[in-house]
């Protein structure tokens, strides 16, 4: 977004631009027409994946050299990739997260190690991971890193990782004697094992499921150095964007049925109960996506933007599923049936509601 002037705050940039257009005719054309098939089989087709890949956002992510507003670049696009297919974005949004730590925040070492895998053609499984499993039912599973010889053991459990059978490497935060720390972890660790979850409400593409840590040991060599509160921000503006594509999907295609669907001779959308309430979704969707933005703007500002971070996701959690059940509302016994896409939204918006810490920008 520039900062040439208080009238163009909140323009973008020429590159963020073409990024947006780019993400935008992707899914248009492709994530959307994909989306349903995708949840009903439970996992994305490869060429799908391999085409979001072909978006250059996790190269750029991966780039350890200095970007121009990298956060904000890819808000913009997860948010547009979203607008066709939510889940698809969460999947990606795992590698870019993933990818960007380490570029910003780790060693030398670490980035020639891991960052490198981001440079090619083959779409790469990451992810961040900082909720402890259990958390839902109050029997955590808190995982601890504790020192061990040279290097540390790692034992608890994180919930709901996505794509968790796919990805080769994780970026896991961890309770220390110094704190909260962050751990690169390759998933090939014989003491890792994955516990898929009994199915969940939404998001199925993403095959969600729990990663134990039994004792995995780590060197120095994989701790990030890095704060972990920078990539704690990074993942609830992720999970902004996301939720506020899928409430622009959810009123974008709402806003043209009211006004043709007929009810008592007129149109449904000319009624003003209805009016208003387009209006309300309008509103909120518009604010999910420019309380994001500017939390992106702020990480790329390295400003203490915790706050902002923590408010947008939380904000957006509430009102993207609201925008949802009025979507499903809106649409009547329609909004019910799996020909129309509703109800997936509904389910999408009620499964990234309670998500985070599991991806980034």
């Amino acid at each position: 977004m520039s900062r040439s002037g208080r009238h163009d705050l909140f323009a973008l940039t020429e590159e963020q631009t073409l990024v947006q257009a780019a993400a935008r005719q992707f899914a248009a054309d492709e994530a959307r027409p994909a989306a349903r098939a995708s949840d009903e089989v439970g996992e994305f087709p490869e060429t799908l994946l391999r085409r979001a890949w072909e978006l250059g956002l996790a190269k750029s992510a991966a780039a350890v050299e200095p970007m121009d507003q990298p956060a904000v670049l890819n808000a913009v696009a997860l948010d547009e990739i979203a607008h066709g297919d939510a889940a698809l974005a969460v999947a990606l949004a795992g590698a870019l997260g993933f990818a960007r730590a380490v570029a910003t925040q780790g060693t030398e070492a670490q980035c020639e190690r891991h960052l490198a895998a981001f440079q090619s053609d083959t779409p790469v499984f990451a992810a961040v991971v900082t909720r402890d499993a259990g958390w839902f039912c109050g029997q955590g599973r808190a995982t601890r890193a504790r020192r061990a010889g040279n290097g540390w053991r790692i034992e608890g459990a994180k919930a709901l990782v996505p794509l968790a059978a796919r990805c080769d490497r994780l970026l896991v935060t961890a309770e220390t004697d110094e704190g909260v720390r962050g751990f690169i972890v390759e998933t090939k660790s014989p003491y890792l094992r994955i516990e898929p979850a009994k199915g969940t409400l939404g998001m199925r593409a993403l095959q969600m499921a729990d990663i134990v840590f039994d004792r995995v040991e780590v060197t120095d060599d994989d701790l990030l150095p890095g704060a972990m509160r920078r990539v704690i921000d990074a993942s609830r503006i992720a999970l902004t964007v996301v939720l506020g594509g899928l409430a622009r999907a959810v009123y974008d295609y709402t806003l043209p049925y009211v006004k043709e669907r007929v009810a008592h001779g007129e149109p449904i959308g000319r009624k003003q109960a209805i009016a208003f309430r387009l209006a309300d979704m309008h509103i909120a969707a518009n604010a999910i996506r420019w309380t994001g933005l500017r939390a992106a703007a702020e990480l790329d500002s390295n400003l203490k933007g915790a706050r902002t971070a923590r408010l947008a996701q939380r904000y957006a959690a509430d009102h993207a599923l609201k925008i949802a059940d009025e979507g499903v509302q809106l649409f009547g016994g329609y909004g019910f049936i799996r020909d129309y896409p509703l109800e997936m939204w509904y389910r999408n918006a009620r499964s990234l509601s309670v998500l985070d810490g599991l991806i980034g920008v």
